[in-house]
């Protein structure tokens, strides 16, 4: 996508964005302008991993999204509209909205990124869709809310090297810790 001199964030996330639970929906051009990272976070209120992780990067998102120009896009495994909205009520990003055509937008990410497991934080360009990292969750996992040492991981991911989204199921693939997809696999 970032090949392409046309990319827009609404070609990969789609026109609109949810901005809460039952809430308003904003057009994505309008809430990714002036970000610098855009973190995918592939998650489910069913999924343990992912209750234990979210407060995490929660934390992570309030100490550090403002000053680093990031922002967290919510994309839901979630089998039922309420337990989305239960879910994502406790999350101060955005989200991919539930509606009809939702569910191709959801698809098409985790096929392209090759998401095989949840939770799962993908860290793109968000100037130009370009993957930088599918090690997300360990990177969040291990500075928390530590502002000091979040500025130096969005730092990190903003002078690693970037790869053509449509070469990120390789990129994330190749970067997994192998343990990680077996447990990930039984959850």
């Amino acid at each position: 996508m970032s090949e392409s001199s046309s990319f827009t964030m609404d070609s990969l996330l789609g026109a609109k964005l949810l901005t809460k639970a039952g809430g308003p929906k904003k057009t994505t051009s309008e809430l990714m302008n002036g970000k610098d990272l855009l973190l995918l976070y592939f998650s489910a209120s069913w999924c343990p991993p992912c209750k234990a992780f979210s407060p995490i990067l929660v934390s992570f998102y309030n100490a550090c999204s403002k000053d680093g120009k990031l922002e967290i896009v919510y994309v839901s495994s979630d089998r039922t509209v309420p337990d989305f909205e239960g879910y994502f009520k406790k999350m101060p990003w955005l989200s991919i909205p539930t509606e009809e055509g939702s569910a191709a937008i959801k698809n098409a990410l985790s096929q392209k990124l090759g998401i095989q497991g949840i939770p799962a934080l993908i860290v793109l360009d968000a100037k130009t869709g370009e993957f930088i990292s599918a090690n997300g969750r360990e990177d969040v996992t291990k500075v928390g809310a530590d502002k000091s040492a979040g500025t130096a991981l969005i730092a990190k991911w903003k002078s690693m090297e970037r790869r053509p989204f449509s070469e990120a199921a390789q990129a994330a693939g190749g970067s997994q810790n192998p343990l990680i997809q077996i447990v990930m696999f039984f959850a």
